[in-house]
């Protein structure tokens, strides 16, 4: 039986197109905000982890809270809360045992010391964690911090700051760890409080993927070329 080689090699980069499709979608925004439904007032989830998808990817977020006596994170007991602030800065990702209140609240519903939310599940990696509600100066001022984890308990700090209303965290060393935690680290109020929102983060595919693809695309045009010299003898 003769075989139709081009169209076996159309069919399978077809195939492998499909397949790869997500990856080929480029950078993918969650924010938290939009995807908690766009609430008009704070929104508590009832959970303290929850798995959000857009399409075929997945991403989770869990309640964190840090044991100071261990230095360790564990698991939080603060529902996660989709902030709605009323304006950008405030919407995001909190958490339901935030101490600090807001009027007539009894919480701000935002990441408090020593509380944090984990990012996991997502695939390839991410490559910017947006931080809101960051109130003061630079150097005087609420604070936040990314950690970074491959194994969900060995956390390493890859990066912090103070004040500013928001920060897009872009560090390079993001790419290196498939478990981030976004918190508070101090437990100092700033004026009569201390506390950020997670607004979203973005995730970006892997190379390898690229690089099977283009892998298919070679093997293909070798074979080809292959069966172009072996007619021309």
């Amino acid at each position: 039986m003769k075989l139709n080689y081009a169209a076996i090699c159309s069919s399978a980069l077809l195939a492998l197109a499909a397949a790869a499709a997500p990856a080929f979608a480029g950078p993918l925004m969650w924010n938290f905000y939009s995807l908690g439904g766009s609430p008009t007032s704070n929104k508590n989830l009832g959970v303290t982890s929850t798995t959000f998808t857009q399409g075929t990817e997945s991403l989770t977020t869990t309640s964190m809270m840090w044991n100071s006596s261990t230095s360790t994170w564990g698991s939080g007991n603060g529902d996660l809360v989709i902030k709605a602030g009323g304006s950008a800065e405030e919407e995001g990702m909190g958490l339901s045992n935030d101490p600090y209140p807001i009027g007539s609240s009894t919480s701000n519903d935002e990441i408090a010391y020593p509380n944090g939310i984990e990012v996991s599940g997502f695939s390839g990696h991410v490559s910017d964690v947006m931080i809101g509600s960051i109130q003061g100066t630079s150097t005087n001022g609420e604070s936040w911090a990314v950690y970074g984890s491959n194994n969900g308990s060995s956390w390493t700090q890859l990066g912090s700051g103070m004040g500013g209303l928001t920060e897009s965290f872009n560090s390079a060393s993001l790419m290196d760890y498939s478990h981030l935690i976004i918190s508070d680290p101090s437990s100092t109020p700033y004026t009569n409080s201390n506390d950020v929102v997670l607004m979203s983060v973005t995730t970006v595919p892997e190379p390898g993927t690229l690089a099977l693809f283009a892998a298919g695309l070679l093997g293909c045009a070798l074979l080809a070329a292959r069966r172009r010299r072996a007619r021309q003898h």
